[in-house]
């Protein structure tokens, strides 16, 4: 079986679609649609069924997926293990990072890393704290940076980045109030507020402090619910509600006079970011080389 053949299945598999697997190799969409069908012809079966634009794959197609997932994991162990004995770090390393980090302190860590080892590079996958954790847990992600201690035995962390956690608001909001004083914990709870998603670790802080005082997320007035950090700061600088946030991310705009800190020493605190690996996983000259470096 045609290893090159076998790569362009697995791309369409991934992507759901030819042109886009055409595109991620370099190959124009009729010979990624040859390399499947000779596959096809080859095994005998269907690997993919066609609905109009869309591309499923057939049982079979879900078969020699994940058998070939195996064989380009070997082939990269082989590779990887005849680098390392020529002692040199090269290669891709995935990283699941959650959004704070992705966004404000991995490519800080990429670039001082990329001076010491030029021959890596990196693919960053971002998803909230939940999801990277286990990622890294199931294999998927050889290494993450999240937001809080995982408390898994299997996995291995190191405190990389420590933050500050605040509620910010944009200074022309109709319903804001006087930010020079300190604030009722209950009247900044009656605002409206803008949520993160469940599974984030910004949304875990925020419900640990507000357990603290007696209250919980049933206590706040959510008038937007997202998913990411990026979306609640730009609903937050649009003056959509109040956010709960970290100063790593809100500073640049608290120095712009683009978001204003409210004062709630309830809701102030302190957070921790994490690099995490899984304990029992085979560490490949790049990965060891990037958590030794971050350790």
């Amino acid at each position: 079986m045609d290893l090159r053949k076998l790569e362009a299945f697995c791309k369409v598999y991934e992507l759901q679609s030819f042109s886009k697997a055409g595109d991620m190799m370099f190959l124009s969409q009729p010979t990624i649609s040859s390399h499947v069908a000779n596959l096809e012809e080859e095994l005998g079966v269907k690997l993919f069924d066609r609905l109009g634009r869309s591309v499923m794959p057939t049982q079979a197609g879900n078969v020699l997926y994940g058998r070939a997932m195996v064989i380009f994991e070997n082939l990269n162990s082989a590779k990887a293990s005849i680098e390392e004995l020529r002692d040199r770090v090269v290669g891709d390393l995935q990283i699941g990072c959650s959004t704070i980090p992705s966004h404000s302190i991995l490519p800080r860590l990429v670039s001082e890393f990329s001076v010491s080892y030029p021959e890596v590079s990196f693919t960053v996958h971002t998803g909230d704290t939940s999801e990277v954790v286990k990622r890294v847990l199931n294999g998927d992600w050889p290494v993450g940076i999240v937001g809080l201690d995982p408390e898994d035995s299997d996995l291995q962390s190191y405190l990389i980045a420590e933050d500050e956690t605040m509620v910010v608001a944009s200074p022309s909001a109709p319903w804001l109030m006087d930010t020079d004083q300190e604030l009722a914990l209950e009247a900044v709870l009656a605002l409206p507020w803008i949520m993160r998603e469940r599974g984030s670790a910004t949304r875990m802080a925020l419900e640990s402090a507000l357990v603290k005082t007696g209250s919980s997320s049933r206590s706040l007035k959510v008038r937007c619910q997202v998913e990411g950090t990026c979306e609640s700061l730009s609903h937050a600088l649009n003056g959509v509600g109040v956010c709960f946030i970290s100063r790593l991310v809100a500073d640049d705009y608290l120095e712009r006079g683009k978001l204003v800190q409210l004062k709630v020493p309830e809701l102030e605190g302190r957070r921790k970011f994490y690099l995490i690996h899984h304990r029992g996983r085979y560490m490949f000259p790049a990965l060891k080389a990037f958590v030794e470096f971050n350790k």
